[in-house]
């Protein structure tokens, strides 16, 4: 049971009564429970609630918020009160919040705040979505090749506590060019009168401020980093990327993915945050051209109709058929898909994986065949009957594996989302496939006996 649904109610009296102890409370309290208790109280009380705290803790709280209701907080609480909360926060997630909110509300609380942290705003706000700028920090240690590692140590005590992170200095030129890293384990080790250029490492691993936020998700995990510095093409330091931006990433990437796996557009907000005609606008566009594509299903079942009347009993099979390349075309296509996103295949690989998963689909169609078979003779439905069943298990596995395999491989050099092509697409398309090549097969048997 979450927080807000046990406290909430005493909170809300307490308020009402005595707002001092919610202050000591709150104090005492967890910034994820402050932020829970806060979400629960309203549009009306939260944005008080919120307002008891000082400006600092507040943009602590704050950061803890879901996005979609920070706006409502800081339209109760109105552009002058919030502003002083708003500057306290990270830059990131300052710049995530001020770009989620209406224009005009932006603008007014950007007017009332400290003018270069409200150039700052605009300046990362600016960036695309889905770019390392958007998602990146600009509070971090610097240190000239100039300073001693005493002078660098005194510099992280003097600025540490508003930094995204202490665990990392970067040394830069006069002119602001990314030159070299220092951890912190590497300072603290270090004689206070050594020189921070004969200690750092040189061979720093950086992003670009215009590439690809996956991309900097991909390095921090690869090299296990805490955070990675974000360059311009100059090599300037801009920012860094740390490792909960990086959480944020890939579960913001999972959900997408998860989304157009399941044929929905990508859903921003939460489930109860979403209203009911953005879910249809959402889901309504893929099930009228799932359907469309299921016509053709249809009308491929009615070329075969002398052949369904002359023999009924292929019918009882066609679920089995169609099914089973649905389901194995939707095993290759998440396995692809996953290793795409994972870097483990490329489309270099291409050729490989469609090898590799002939050989699959052989294989798992062969053994589905055999049980195909055994049913169709155990229940007495004819020998002509479980060699069509046989053959066509066969031959619609494979070709639903194969279709799964490369449908995400095809879209990802087409520069698309590989995601799109899974379960309802694969499905559909090993659904026609399915039929023409079960009632192919079947007329050819039985034309044949």
């Amino acid at each position: 049971m979450r927080l807000s649904q046990l406290m909430l109610p005493d909170v809300e009296r307490a308020f009402r009564d005595d707002p001092a102890t919610i202050i000591e409370l709150f104090n005492e309290l967890h910034a994820e429970d402050v932020a829970d208790l806060i979400e629960g109280a309203g549009a009306e009380l939260g944005p008080e609630l919120l307002a008891t705290l000082d400006a600092e803790r507040a943009a602590e709280v704050l950061e803890c918020i879901q996005p979609e209701l920070q706006a409502s907080l800081i339209h109760g609480l109105g552009s002058k009160r919030a502003a002083p909360i708003v500057a306290e926060m990270s830059s990131d997630d300052r710049a995530d919040m001020v770009g989620d909110l209406p224009q005009p509300l932006a603008d007014a609380l950007l007017d009332h705040m400290d003018p270069e942290a409200a150039e700052e705003v605009r300046r990362l706000v600016a960036y695309e979505d889905d770019t390392v700028g958007s998602v990146m920090a600009t509070d971090l240690l610097e240190a000239t090749l100039d300073m001693s590692v005493g002078q660098v140590i005194e510099r992280v005590r003097m600025f540490g506590e508003e930094s995204e992170t202490v665990y990392y200095v970067y040394v830069v030129t006069s002119t602001g060019k990314l030159v070299g890293v220092v951890s912190l384990r590497e300072l603290i080790l270090a004689r206070p009168d050594q020189s921070i250029a004969d200690i750092m490492r040189n061979d720093v691993i950086s992003v670009q401020v215009t590439g690809d936020q996956e991309e900097a998700a991909r390095i921090i995990e690869h090299y296990d980093l805490i955070a990675v510095p974000v360059v311009d093409v100059g090599g300037t330091l801009l920012g860094l990327v740390t490792v909960d931006d990086v959480m944020d990433v890939l579960q913001e990437e999972a959900t997408e993915d998860m989304h157009r796996m399941a044929a929905v557009q990508p859903i921003d907000t939460s489930y109860f945050h979403t209203t009911f005609w953005h879910f249809v606008r959402k889901r309504a566009p893929w099930l009228v051209a799932l359907f469309i594509g299921e016509m053709f299903t249809s009308d491929a079942l009615g070329q075969f109709e002398d052949l369904i009347q002359h023999t009924a009993i292929l019918v009882i099979f066609l679920p089995l058929i169609i099914s089973s390349g649905g389901n194995s075309g939707s095993q290759s296509a998440s396995i692809v898909i996953r290793a795409l996103a994972l870097g483990e295949v490329s489309l270099k690989q291409a050729w490989k994986v469609v090898r590799r998963e002939l050989g699959m689909g052989l294989v798992l169609g062969a053994m589905l065949s055999v049980i195909g078979v055994a049913r169709a003779l155990i229940w007495g439905d004819g020998a002509d009957i479980a060699i069509i069943v046989g053959a066509t298990l066969i031959c619609v596995v494979t070709l639903g594996t194969l279709l799964g395999a490369i449908m995400p491989i095809l879209l990802q050099r087409l520069g698309m989302d590989p995601a799109v092509s899974s379960t309802p697409f694969i499905a559909s398309l090993s659904d026609l496939l399915g039929i023409l090549t079960y009632f192919t097969i079947a007329r050819f048997v039985i034309g044949a006996t």
